[in-house]
């Protein structure tokens, strides 16, 4: 498939010209390598990046933004937000205490998460309940979780009513865009006051990377790989910027029923496909490093308890309950030895499709798992394919 033009980043920052991503030019540190938790590193002559875009008030009109992050879905085209600019142009409604506008067709993605959007991504009742009325009161106090609510509504809806798809998804990035510029200026640090909001937030910005099939429609498989690979890093970001230090706070928070269930109170061994046991043996035939294997393992483990959880491949899911459990879990030894492309950190991603391949049925998810395996096993070569005939098979016969 042909390549898609974007817009270059003239003056980001070296490490993510070298992942080939948009960067924000946030100096001294961007938001992908805050979020990847790498070193982050400007040319000398790098010119002083102007203040950030003021957040959009979408009853003045939604005028074309610089997302902040190389992981944002991309800048709609201008006939698109032209299109949506003339069919959407209403009064607005604004909240002074906030400083923000929304007009009636945001109301409308408001109400559509609230009617609809929050049951697909939990099939747990106590788990709706908060995605329904928490996450919005939570948002009305941090502006960037309530533009990524209405984005993945938008998403929702680009799904929902296909014959509308191209207006919805232009808003949904444009929702996007603001709600990483709103966290890139609003979040200094975290604590007691915003740690829910960040972790909400970061769980909702990964689902909204798998959701956007307007950003992989075009993508070869080596293009899908990068997609997925920035996907991870962005939900990986959770647990360091809030989970390994505030999650017995959120035990107790009133998003506690997101964290009732974790990998400490699994109990080994896991139910788990006898294939899966494969990629044991896998790391067990490599010369890798102590490091390496530690790396490995770990993920595998955690791997296993999300099939344990989820019943994985024996059940297909319609929400998105356990996709993120995964990603957030890893470490940065083995982020880093899936960036390098190692064979080993790929294959066990190419399981972690078959995770996603379960979960086809959500309209955020879809084929992602069977795009995901087909793209490792295209990134690896022949001696390798005998590890990638179970997820293959899988995908294959679905």
């Amino acid at each position: 498939m042909a390549r898609r033009t974007h817009k270059k980043s003239r003056n980001g920052c070296l490490q993510c010209k070298r992942r080939h991503v948009k960067c924000d030019e946030t100096t001294p540190r961007c938001v992908n390598c805050t979020t990847a938790d790498i070193q982050c590193q400007y040319l000398s002559h790098k010119a002083k990046r102007p203040s950030p875009p003021e957040v959009i008030s979408v009853v003045s009109g939604a005028d074309e933004t610089v997302p902040p992050s190389g992981l944002a879905v991309g800048t709609p085209k201008s006939d698109d937000r032209d299109t949506y600019r003339s069919s959407n142009a209403s009064p607005g409604l604004a909240s002074d205490r906030m400083g923000l506008c929304f007009d009636i067709h945001d109301m409308e993605l408001l109400h559509h998460w609230s009617t609809a959007t929050y049951a697909t991504l939990t099939p747990e009742l106590d788990q709706q309940e908060m995605w329904q009325t928490t996450v919005i009161r939570v948002g009305m106090n941090h502006p960037f979780l309530l533009f990524e609510i209405l984005g993945i509504a938008a998403l929702h809806l680009a799904v929902s009513r296909p014959d509308q798809k191209k207006l919805y998804y232009a808003r949904a990035t444009e929702l996007q865009n603001n709600a990483l510029t709103g966290f890139n200026n609003d979040v200094t640090q975290v604590d007691e006051s915003n740690c829910t909001a960040i972790l909400l937030y970061s769980s909702l910005l990964g689902v909204h990377i798998l959701a956007n099939r307007s950003e992989t429609a075009n993508l070869g498989l080596s293009e899908y790989l990068d997609h997925l690979l920035r996907y991870i890093e962005m939900t990986r970001g959770v647990r360091n910027l809030v989970i390994a230090d505030w999650w017995r706070f959120l035990q107790g928070s009133e998003i506690q029923p997101l964290t009732r269930l974790s990998v400490k109170d699994a109990k080994r061994p896991y139910n788990i496909p006898r294939e899966c046991q494969q990629l044991s043996d896998l790391i067990q035939e490599s010369d890798l490093s102590h490091s390496s294997i530690q790396a490995y393992n770990q993920a595998i483990d955690r791997l296993f308890w999300v099939y344990d959880v989820a019943d994985v491949p024996a059940s297909t899911h319609d929400n998105i309950r356990w996709v993120i459990s995964w990603p957030v879990q890893l470490s940065a030894e083995y982020m880093m030895l899936l960036n390098q492309r190692r064979p080993e950190a790929l294959i066990i991603l190419a399981y972690y499709g078959v995770v996603l391949h379960s979960y086809r049925k959500s309209w955020a998810i879809g084929d992602c798992g069977a795009h995901l395996v087909n793209a490792v096993n295209a990134q690896v070569g022949s001696y390798w394919q005998r590890w990638l005939s179970w997820p293959m098979q899988i995908v294959g016969n679905s």
